[in-house]
């Protein structure tokens, strides 16, 4: 039970306490200690460096922010993002393949925004060659008769990102659209994100946990 007579720490305190924190950590990776650990699940439990809690969207830091050299920015929010779930564009399609609540058509090709990989779960094509559409990847789930899948879930995650940085949900500041590509195409090709030099590199989780704490989508 919290102390009643213990003063309450101030936002800037706890930046402080989180700054000294990453400088703690970003010394440690340097020196190649082994018990550092992907930071941006420090991250998921700092609510000062992440989206709010709960329903509705909250503050969100961009990737080069989470363990930054430049200390004075390293704990700044830097705008607010109040993205919507994959799922509810994926739901936002009719049957007919009508998008009216999509910044973009459904039917657009996938690859036509984002760089085919060279692994399964990072190519999404027809028997005849041709990209599948957006909604066609956010309705994938098991191994296909293309051989088409995401289990991993980042192309899920990554267009739902895309349609809610279109529709203006996301702050720029946090992540722009070409960012998000940017962190596919490396994430496709090298099975990794670098997000600045001398980082952890992000795998799927890491990915997925960045867009989902700091509510790039919910």
């Amino acid at each position: 039970m919290p102390d009643p007579n213990q003063t309450p720490e101030s936002p800037q305190q706890q930046a402080q306490e989180v700054a000294a924190e990453m400088l703690a950590r970003r010394r440690a990776l340097i020196k190649g200690a082994s018990t550092v650990g992907p930071v941006i699940l420090t991250l998921a439990s700092r609510p000062v460096l992440a989206g709010g809690g709960g329903g509705g969207g909250g503050q969100c830091i961009a990737p080069s922010q989470n363990l930054s050299g430049a200390l004075s920015h390293a704990a700044q929010k830097v705008g607010t993002c109040n993205g919507r779930s994959p799922g509810y564009w994926k739901n936002g399609v009719s049957t007919n393949g009508n998008s009216p609540s999509w910044p973009i058509p459904a039917t657009t090709q996938f690859h036509s925004l984002f760089t085919p990989g060279n692994r399964a779960g990072t190519r999404f094509y027809t028997t005849n060659g041709v990209s599948l559409t957006l909604i066609d990847v956010l309705n994938l789930t098991g191994s296909g008769p293309t051989g088409n899948f995401d289990l991993e879930k980042v192309a899920f995650h990554v267009i739902g990102a895309y349609l809610n940085i279109l529709s203006g949900l996301v702050d720029a500041r946090a992540l722009d659209a070409n960012k998000l590509q940017i962190i596919w195409r490396e994430w496709a090709l090298t099975g990794q994100y670098i997000p600045f030099a001398g980082a952890t590199p992000w795998k799927a989780t890491e990915i997925k946990n960045y867009l989902l704490t700091n509510k790039i989508v919910a």
